[in-house]
């Protein structure tokens, strides 16, 4: 009997486990990710500047109630000695009588019972010396822009790998209740991952330590995310935003330290086609300089060209108007401003300017709707 007993056990275990592996195993938590702003800069010493993603995990599932329930239960006084001893001889319709006299009506408060809520524990999203979150972030083509057939997605890796993760590392815990959601964590993803080429990127957060089955077979559906995500596996993955990359950076050095060594300003070889740069300047002002990046036979030859001077204490305004073509308004050293037109489809960069009035010393603003340019 005892080793059949054994084997029906197994049996039932076995049973089990083969049930719950049929189980589509829905996350309780959402993963949301928004971002400050829809367009950002090159960073200084950053790829991005400011590109300070905000992450929340939302529990999905009831909010606990915590108002105690009135409940009413029988409650029986203790039996005497003297009525254990008639207990015996009396028939059952006395027993039930004796037990009726004995017994009372008690109102009690008690907890609700919450078998719907789930509280859930969790690692804190942050990047640095232990990576508890990803990022998927992909280059979009721009419209009008062609993309080969056939052509893979361009993945942005992540730069500065984490040194270390061993168990003396501190990851702190956190708890989202049932119903609630955590407080918005924010995520320097534009320190980490290498944008360096302006345009329009795709941006989805990915934290592997949530469990989504559900997330895996939705992305499967999808060509280019079984390329991207590579079969997630049944982890919670965000919704997706955009945003776009100017091709503007500022620079804290002079013309001739960028051109000395454009690499360690831009953490590693300079990929884009072309990029603008504000850096500082002998005289009083600052300088803004276009670089531009000409193949030839296969080698890359960079050609710097000066744009215009730059007010001390401003900072000149750009607006992606095609994929490589770019609108700038700059304040000038001498107190005048200047609008210009700037085309990177060629080698050597087309340029057209014409001047702005400058009204009572007040900055004019370059602005975009639906892509005619004004300026106030």
């Amino acid at each position: 009997m005892t080793r059949l007993a054994i084997v029906l056990n197994l049996f039932f275990v076995v049973a089990l486990g083969v049930c719950a592996a049929e189980v589509e195993f829905d996350s309780i938590i959402e993963l949301k990710l928004t971002l400050p702003k829809d367009t950002f800069m090159r960073g200084s010493s950053d790829p991005v500047a400011d590109l300070n993603v905000e992450i929340t995990l939302t529990n999905k599932t009831a909010k606990e109630n915590l108002v105690k329930e009135k409940v009413t239960i029988d409650e029986v006084s203790r039996f005497t000695s003297e009525e254990l001893g008639k207990l015996r001889a009396m028939t059952a319709d006395q027993q039930k009588e004796l037990l009726a006299k004995k017994t009372e009506k008690k109102e009690l408060e008690v907890d609700p019972i919450n078998g719907n809520s789930t509280g859930y524990a969790h690692v804190e999203p942050q990047l640095g010396p232990i990576d508890t979150i990803e990022f998927v972030i992909v280059k979009l083509p721009d419209e009008g822009e062609t993309v080969p057939e056939g052509a893979m997605p361009t993945l942005i890796r992540r730069d500065n790998l984490p040194d270390q993760a061993s168990f003396t590392d501190l990851a702190h815990s956190k708890y989202v209740a049932a119903g609630e959601t955590s407080p918005a964590y924010k995520i320097p993803v534009g320190k980490f991952y290498v944008i360096r080429s302006p345009g329009l990127y795709s941006i989805r957060a990915v934290m592997k330590s949530i469990p989504d089955r559900k997330a895996a077979s939705a992305y499967e559906n999808t060509k280019n995310d079984r390329l991207i995500m590579k079969n997630p596996g049944g982890y919670a993955v965000s919704n997706e935003e955009k945003f776009r990359v100017l091709p503007f950076k500022i620079v804290d050095a002079k013309i001739e330290d960028l051109k000395s060594d454009v690499s360690a300003y831009e953490r590693g070889y300079p990929d884009f086609d072309y990029m603008m740069y504000q850096v500082k300047a002998d005289a009083n002002f600052d300088a803004v300089y276009a670089l531009q990046r000409i193949p030839v036979r296969g080698v890359d030859r960079w050609e710097w060209t000066m744009l215009c001077t730059v007010k001390t204490g401003t900072t000149a305004q750009v607006v992606q108007v095609a994929p490589k073509k770019v609108a700038l308004l700059a304040v000038h050293g001498k107190g005048d401003a200047g609008l210009y037109n700037l085309d990177f489809t060629a080698p050597g960069v087309k340029i057209e300017a014409k001047p702005v009035a400058v009204k009572d010393g007040a900055e004019p603003k370059l602005k975009n709707e639906g892509g005619t340019l004004s300026v106030e």
